[in-house]
This record gives C-alpha cells, sequence and structure tokens, in this order.
C-alpha cells in the first residue's frame, strides 16, 4: 500500500494527538517482555542501486506524470556533466529548468533563491543531484513550497537552533495537511546520506550556525544512486562523505535508541564500507566497489531521525559551521576522539565495531581512525586547520547542543567536551 508509514513485525506504531502516524523519533519503552521497538518508517517509496541516473530518472517521471522538473545541482557537478546533457535529454520536455548555485553547508539565503526558481518554473518536481547540502536544500524547499513560506523570517519559525532553543512551528506535524505539494528524487553523488532522513540542515552565514528543520516527508521520494555518475566527485569527498556515513552506523550502533533490527543493518553497513573503500581508494573508477559503499550508505542510514545520535555529531555540527569544515571531515577527526573518550561504558558495543571494521587495530577508536588515515584523509583537528584558540568556542557551543546530550556517556558541561577536542587535537 503506498501511503504506509510502519508496519508490524517487531515494530510498534502509535498515533500522534492528533491523528497522525508521523513520528519523528522513537519512544521505546521498557516493559517484562523487554523493549518495545517504535521504528517510523518515512515516505520514500524506493531505492534504485547500480542505475542509469538518465533511463531511471526518465522512467519514475512518467510514472509520476511530473511535467516541470527542476533539477537542483552543485555548480562543480554541473559543469563536469556539461550541465547534465544527458538527463536534460532524457526528460525532454519534462525539463523545467536547472539550478546550480548552493554553497556547502547549505547557507539559508541560497535556500530562499532556489525556493524562488522553483516557483518562477512552476515546478511539480525536485531533482537533486549532488551531495547532502543540495539534498537539504530541496528538503526545505519542498517544507516552504507546502507551507507557504515567503521569506526567511517565516522559514526560521521552523527552525531548531544549536542551543535547542526552537521557532514556533519546529516540529509541529499538525501544520502539514493532505499529500505534499511537491517531493523530491534524489540523485547522490556523495555518500553522506542525507537522502534517507526527514531532516535537513541550513546555515545562518551570519552567525556561523546550523539551524535544523523537519517536517513530515520532507525526504526524497525516490533515490537513484547511479555509480557512474558518482566518477564526477572528486576522491577526497567521496571518501570522506563515506567516513560520515560510517559515523552514522557507529554512533547508530552505540546508541540507547538502537536495538537488534537496525543493528544489524549498521554493523554490515561498517563491513561493506571497511572492504569497499580501500578498492575505492586504490581505484576510484571501480564501479562494483563505489556501488558497494553506496550500499552500505543505505544500510547505515536505516536509523536516521529515529535513532539518536551522538557526540561525534554534534561536534561536527559546530567544527563545521563556525570552522567550515566539511561535515565528512569532520567526522573523520571527530569519531575517533569520541569513541576513545566513550571507550569505558560501551566496551561491548566498540568490541563489535572493531570486530566488524576486521580487527586491524586494538579498538574501535584506533581502527576507525586507521581507516581513515589509510584512506589519506585528515585525523586531526590541526589536520583541518581548527586552531586551538576555537577549542573554547566549540566547546562552549557543542555543550548546548541537543545532539551533543544524547552521547552515550553523559556530557556534562564543556570541560568534557574539551577532553573530547582534545583527543582530537
Amino acid at each position: 500500500m503506498e501511503s504506509l508509514r510502519a508496519i508490524w513485525v517487531i515494530v510498534r506504531a502509535s498515533k500522534t494527538s492528533s491523528g497522525d502516524t508521523h513520528r519523528p523519533m522513537a519512544t521505546n519503552l521498557t516493559t517484562a517482555a523487554g523493549t518495545s521497538i517504535e521504528f517510523n518508517y518515512s515516505e520514500l517509496k524506493n531505492v534504485f542501486a547500480s542505475a542509469s541516473a538518465p533511463a531511471t530518472l526518465a522512467s519514475l517521471v512518467e510514472r509520476l506524470g511530473a511535467q516541470r522538473v527542476l533539477l537542483v545541482a552543485s555548480n562543480s557537478l554541473s559543469q563536469a556533466t556539461d550541465n547534465f546533457t544527458e538527463i536534460q535529454a532524457a526528460l525532454g520536455s519534462n525539463f523545467a529548468g536547472l539550478f546550480h548555485d548552493i554553497a556547502a553547508h547549505t547557507p539559508r539565503s541560497d535556500v530562499m533563491r532556489t525556493l524562488k526558481v522553483a516557483r518562477e518554473v512552476d515546478a511539480d518536481l525536485l531533482v537533486s543531484l549532488g551531495g547532502g547540502s543540495i539534498i537539504d536544500a530541496c528538503k526545505v524547499v519542498q517544507l516552504a513550497i507546502d507551507q507557504g513560506v515567503e521569506s526567511e523570517a517565516q522559514l526560521i519559525e521552523y527552525a531548531q537552533y544549536g542551543d535547542g532553543t526552537r521557532g514556533s512551528k519546529y516540529a509541529d506535524f499538525s501544520l502539514f495537511k493532505g499529500d505534499p505539494k511537491i517531493r523530491q528524487i534524489a540523485i547522490p553523488t556523495t555518500l553522506s546520506g542525507a537522502e534517507f532522513s526527514n531532516n535537513a540542515g541550513v546555515l545562518n552565514t551570519q552567525i556561523s550556525a546550523k539551524e535544523g528543520y523537519r517536517g513530515i516527508d520532507i525526504c526524497p521520494r525516490s533515490i537513484i544512486y547511479d555509480p557512474q555518475l558518482s566518477l564526477h566527485t572528486p576522491q577526497w569527498l567521496w571518501l570522506s562523505t563515506a567516513i560520515r556515513s560510517l559515523d552514522h552506523a557507529v554512533e547508530g550502533f552505540c546508541s540507547a535508541d538502537s536495538h537488534a533490527f537496525v543493528d544489524g543493518h549498521f554493523l554490515h553497513a561498517m563491513r561493506l564500507f571497511a572492504s569497499s573503500l580501500p578498492e575505492c581508494k586504490r581505484d576510484p573508477t571501480n564501479l562494483a566497489a563505489r556501488s558497494l559503499s553506496q550500499q552500505a550508505v543505505w544500510l547505515a542510514c536505516v536509523g536516521l531521525g529515529t535513532v539518536s545520535h551522538g557526540a561525534s555529531h554534534g561536534i561536527g555540527y559546530i567544527v563545521g559551521s563556525l570552522c567550515g569544515v566539511p561535515h565528512g571531515y569532520t567526522s573523520c577527526v571527530m569519531l575517533p576522539a569520541v569513541l576513545a573518550w566513550n571507550a569505558k561504558q560501551q566496551a561491548g558495543k566498540q568490541a563489535a565495531i572493531n570486530d566488524a571494521l576486521g580487527n586491524k587495530e586494538h579498538d574501535a577508536a584506533a581502527s576507525v581512525k586507521a581507516l581513515v588515515a589509510s584512506l589519506g584523509l585528515p585525523t586531526s583537528l590541526r589536520d583541518v586547520d581548527v586552531s586551538m584558540e576555537q577549542l573554547s568556542s566549540i566547546a562552549q557551543r557543542a555543550a548546548k547542543h541537543p545532539v551533543v546530550r544524547k552521547n552515550p556517556r553523559k556530557i556534562h558541561d564543556e570541560n568534557d567536551v574539551m577532553e573530547i577536542l582534545e583527543l582530537a587535537w
């Protein structure tokens, strides 16, 4: 059934007070039978792996009956593909335009310009081509179109800020009525995994801080993984965003929200990354290895929006926005440090992580760091040009961040964050 949100297996779906079955985060309760599990499926309908983007997209557009398709992409990828000539040809008269001016970390002003273009061309379908910044921009454009947003002041009413404060309409799903007015098809060319969640991050460039958005079904409707198209992605970006999704798997597995169903996904994602990424490094044209890495993302992101993450993600958001570090690099640097800081309280979990990564080193933190180093990626804050003088500001902001507060080893204050930053230094 097309509109199914959740199914009963070991999964319990329950309604909100408004009667809607959409829930942004599971609430698991312990009973005599164990921990009851609520797992909420998004409105992602299908994933195409090892696919041809032009042919698959054209087939989907025909199936959906879309007639005004707006392509949204990075400028670099547009240049590398001659403005997606093959995709434009496959879409034919259904091609409505191409917008390719969205910067890293999804600046809010860029989102508003994308929204303006979508309205100008009367788009009835968004197609994102690129990484998480592009995909998140399309999510927020969908939210804005659904909610009739006309200005930045109206948009930020739907935002949550890094200190946990929120706009008056943040995650108020009672505001979403009926089917979405527009949806997105994602054609990812990095491995960040943004395509699997109903969450989006947007950068407030005035204060160098990220703000988060949530909406019902703002995740892509379909995902097309085309390894051939991903060959245009710079090697550092391909490999570092893979570590970002490895971070999803590792922190998901370590989360108090995790359970057997998602644990299997997370651990196999780790195995696939451990085997496929060295092959991608050795031969960037190895399409089979690239496809396996894309499928590892699929596994790693099963819990996005349902299973909470911890300090690697939370501190990474701050390092990314405050210091201008790509999110793939923040995971390269922060994940080993956070694993080391959490190790005493999660020995069993971390032994399983180390095993999934091949037991190449004596513990999980060392194995992750060794994998990152073997891929030629940064392993310290110094490597990504974060100065010692910036650590205090990072710690102050991170200690207030709601994702950092979900870390499995409790973080009490900025002093605890500084301990982690020193491990990453």
